[in-house]
């Protein structure tokens, strides 16, 4: 499985401490500088990681009433009016953070797609999206493998496939009335609550898999498969047992003639009739036991078809629920550190400044050399961040009116961090009496 080079994403695909190790060793920095540059790293990382743990504590908050996983008391009671400012609170802000994390929003037509290809797994999914109130589907990161499937008995088939690295979802149930109205009574979910999902390497094809109410739905191919060995065996069954039958008929209608008709009881049966009764009742049972035969292949099928779901999922997943906040938010710090620290680092590198365009074609280059991955740096959202750190401004403009930015020196950009540190909490001591 590689990397796409036809895709540049916007997701920095290299941890932290190896960024921060392979700039710090890299001839740009000096030595008497590098001592400074890992103290401006340390900051920086410091200053993101109080930033977002404001961002968890406050998605857990929204979240808690919808939560199917809650194993704390309270004594709130939440209006509908105050679920609703919950839910939208929690939309907006899981939006956001998936967004500093780099993810991208998985449209409806990419749903569309999925559920009208062909599953890689030869299970067919029914989604029914009308138990949903609302849903949110992201991807991060996506690769292009090559596989070799069955396609049809002993036939092959290589196709190339498109795998997301990363899969969030959010899902709001609608409420309890809407399944009473469809006579629903057996759910695996609390109506009204909101399950999050985080999953790895999904295929494209197969996103409708990762949705709670995925029911599994058995192809033509395989019915036709089958139904075809139903007929044929059933037509088998039938002519071995038409004999037995036939005789069990002809003596019922004599028994019932003899009732009916005549002298109002039944005949006694002899030896012959006896025989072609137990023979009558042995191919009904022959047949009865047929047709159980082919229910019970097919429930096994199913069951098989459930099992492969079932494994397929249960090593893809990666967390669930108010889980998924910490995931989520872990990697949205070191997205929006990584951004922040390649924008400072290649600006600083600049005596005169650059503009966004040429500090941006910078940074891809040399990610592109240096790791031999293409991305699509957010220059804008990096130097958003630069400029509110204080770490830079527009020094001028260029030639064509472009503005032109400029970073502060590493010293100076070390005590601007420090100093935005120390006033994250203001303490004053009362006044003397």
């Amino acid at each position: 499985m590689v990397a796409d080079p036809s895709v540049r994403e916007r997701f920095i695909p290299i941890r932290k401490a190896e960024l921060i190790d392979c700039l710090s060793n890299s001839k740009r920095v000096t030595p008497k500088d590098r001592e400074s540059f890992l103290l401006f790293c340390n900051i920086l990382g410091s200053i993101f990681h109080f930033e977002f743990h404001a961002k968890t504590e406050a998605l857990k908050e929204s979240y808690y009433p919808f939560n199917p996983d809650n194993d704390t008391v309270t004594v709130r009671r939440f209006s509908h009016e105050a679920r609703k400012a919950h839910e939208d609170r929690l939309m907006a802000a899981f939006k956001e953070v998936l967004n500093q994390a780099n993810y991208q929003q998985i449209t409806a037509s990419d749903l569309t797609y999925a559920i009208s290809r062909e599953s890689l797994f030869k299970i067919h999914l029914v989604v029914d999206f009308e138990d949903f109130e609302s849903q949110l589907v992201f991807r991060r990161g996506s690769q292009s493998h090559r596989i070799r499937r069955k396609k049809w008995m002993f036939k092959e088939e290589t196709i190339d496939i498109t795998v997301y690295d990363r899969v969030a979802l959010i899902i709001k149930y609608k409420d309890e009335s809407y399944f009473k109205a469809r006579k629903r009574k057996e759910l695996n979910f609390n109506p009204g609550t909101m399950i999050v999902k985080l999953f790895k390497n999904i295929p494209k094809e197969d996103l409708e898999m990762l949705f709670p109410n995925a029911q599994v739905r058995m192809k033509l191919k395989d019915k036709l498969f089958m139904g075809g060995f139903a007929v044929g065996g059933g037509i088998t069954v039938i002519l071995k047992a038409s004999a037995g039958l036939v005789a069990m008929a002809s003596i019922l209608w004599l028994m019932s003639r003899s009732v009916f008709l005549d002298s109002g009881t039944i005949p006694p049966l002899g030896p012959v009739e006896i025989s072609g009764m137990v023979g009558g009742i042995t191919a009904l049972a022959a047949i009865g036991a047929f047709l159980f035969k082919q229910w019970n292949s097919y429930k096994n099928r199913k069951i098989k078809f459930m099992k492969t779901l079932g494994d397929s999922l249960y090593f893809k997943n990666l967390d669930n629920n108010a889980g998924v906040f910490h995931h989520i938010i872990a990697d949205a710090e070191e997205e929006e550190f990584k951004e922040a620290l390649l924008g400072y680092f290649f600006l600083v590198q600049s005596q005169v400044g650059l503009t966004a365009a040429a500090l941006d074609d910078a940074i891809e280059e040399w990610f592109q050399e240096t790791f031999h991955v293409p991305i699509d740096f957010e220059i804008e959202d990096a130097l958003g961040k630069l400029k509110r750190l204080n770490l830079c401004n527009i020094a001028g403009t260029d030639k064509t009116g472009t503005p032109v930015w400029r970073a502060v020196s590493l010293t100076d950009a070390c005590e601007r961090l420090d100093a935005l540190w120390d006033n994250f909490f203001q303490m004053h001591a009362p006044n003397a009496i």
